[in-house]
């Protein structure tokens, strides 16, 4: 079957055969073998942005050690506005990570993101070994990988695309986090890191 108009207008499109929309925004039919991500017609996008500023030290992370910009309080992290103020469910496609420095700390291998629906009670400091206790079960949900950071000059970068991580988010639409490292390395000090999470809502 010719689907050469699916592309053309989505209200033809969808006179003609269902279809969804794959994640460069094109028609796609369901069902198609094309490998290709999709997601309904009519999903809303939404995207968090998160920046914290390290302690002013350059104490030594282990690897699986949190990162925060709080040592006594919690270093966890809260992304408003990643889905409905109703809640609901919700993909995540896309999360960024930028590191405000110019130069990859020796060991430093990458960073993971572990998600709660609410903020963890475990209220983990910067530094603390990553844990998941009996508290935090109830809310947790799961992890992405964001990846090892590149070196662009001036700052450091890395992005992880097509995650494709369904979720469930609480009424008020946010979703939390502890950003904790896959590698032991010294950090600069006072280093300003910025974690940019996107998601499809259905």
């Amino acid at each position: 079957m010719d689907y050469q108009i699916l592309n053309k207008s989505p209200d033809v499109a969808t006179a003609v055969v269902p279809h969804a929309l794959d994640i460069n925004g094109r028609a796609v039919p369901v069902g198609s073998s094309t490998g290709a991500s999709v997601l309904p017609v009519g999903s809303a996008a939404y995207a968090s942005v998160v920046s914290l500023m390290r302690p002013a030290d350059t104490s030594v992370y282990a690897a699986n050690d949190v990162m925060g910009a709080a040592t006594g309080g919690s270093a966890a992290l809260q992304f408003s506005g990643i889905a409905p103020v109703a809640g609901g469910e919700v993909i995540l496609t896309t999360t960024q990570l930028e590191i405000d420095t110019n130069a990859i700390p020796a060991g430093m291998a990458g960073f993971r993101l572990y998600l709660y629906s609410s903020m963890p009670p475990s209220a983990l400091g910067d530094n603390a070994a990553w844990d998941l206790p009996a508290g935090d079960r109830g809310a947790f949900l799961g992890y992405v990988d964001l990846g090892a950071p590149v070196d662009l000059g001036s700052t450091l970068y890395v992005e992880a695309l097509q995650i494709n991580k369904q979720v469930t988010a609480p009424a008020g639409g946010a979703l939390f986090g502890y950003l904790v490292t896959t590698g032991a390395f010294t950090p600069a000090s006072g280093t300003v890191h910025k974690i940019t999470l996107h998601a499809a809502g259905f």
